[in-house]
């Protein structure tokens, strides 16, 4: 006969100050994600014109952002062109010229919206 272990129940501490930290990362979570749309929209929005600062604060968030979804998104989807091609990107160092930094800004923020929509409507892991 062959018997099945069951694991025995696990107890959480649900004491004010677990419940304030998880309220906390969620929050957190949730800021993060609206950040990061709302760098895509200035990024990639109808009326995206970026000053140099922009560019560089944009690029560095984005890098996290790819940074935290492309583990998620190789393990789901392997070697897909679009987590690839955000690998790469997240990789190359931001141009010294303006120009090209805006367009390699571009560029990253076309390939973190590639990596969300192979997410879909997965949990995003933002923090």
């Amino acid at each position: 006969m062959n018997a099945t272990a069951i694991a025995p129940p696990r107890t959480f501490d649900a004491g004010t100050a677990t419940m304030q930290r998880v309220l906390a990362s969620l929050r957190r979570s949730v800021d993060d994600e609206a950040v990061m749309y709302d760098d895509l929209e200035s990024v990639l929005g109808p009326y995206a014109r970026l000053c140099d600062a922009q560019t560089v604060e944009i690029t560095a968030r984005l890098h996290g952002a790819l940074s935290n979804l492309l583990p998620a998104a190789r393990k789901r989807h392997g070697l897909h062109p679009a987590v690839v091609r955000a690998e790469e990107l997240r990789e190359r160092v931001q141009p010294p010229d303006p120009d090209d930094a805006r367009a390699s800004l571009r560029r990253l923020a076309l390939a973190t919206l590639d990596v969300l929509d192979l997410l879909g409507h997965e949990p995003v892991p933002l923090c």
